[in-house]
């Protein structure tokens, strides 16, 4: 699946949050907070046996710095984060039954199911329109780049893509 972004719908912010996204996995879950257009506010990540501590402090309004990885139009606004989202989507693997009854007691949100298959795939494209290549990692063939750290929030990006467009 080729990922592309269009422009912006007039008089719509880049930062109106549309869709929060979850990647839940046995380690670490990774997030991702994008606009209608599937272009990225924020993404990151939270170890999934800190899951009630990281709604906690996103709930309450407070920082979530210590959880953000990407951060590509520096918003850090997350007081009214809650009210502007329309729905979260969650990938349908490891952990996601679990997540899924979870989120739904505490979050005040329409809940979609994503299929996750490829996902990985999909962050890695992904990281690298974030992070162009250098010169050497530009000569290997797209197959074989491998982004230097996990990926499991820009695979959250990818969920909340395929929720968008569903």
């Amino acid at each position: 699946m080729q990922i592309s972004f269009s422009p912006l719908t007039p008089n719509l912010s880049p930062l109106t949050p549309h869709c929060l996204a979850f990647d839940p996995g046995r380690d670490k879950t990774g997030l991702a907070l994008i606009n209608i257009e599937g272009g990225l506010i924020f993404s990151g990540m939270f170890a999934s046996s800190e899951r009630e501590k990281f709604f906690e402090i996103l709930l309450n309004g407070k920082n979530l710095d210590d959880f953000i990885i990407e951060n590509p139009v520096n918003f850090s606004n997350f007081s009214d984060l809650i009210k502007q989202i329309k729905f979260t989507a969650i990938g349908n693997g490891t952990r996601s039954k679990e997540f899924y009854e979870f989120i739904k007691k505490i979050l005040p949100l329409k809940i979609k199911i994503v299929d996750e298959r490829n996902t990985t795939l999909e962050a890695r494209n992904l990281y690298w329109k974030l992070h162009k290549p250098g010169f050497f990692t530009r000569i290997l063939p797209k197959g074989l780049r491998v982004p230097p750290r996990v990926l499991d929030d820009l695979a959250a990006w990818a969920i909340a893509i395929r929720a968008v467009r569903s």
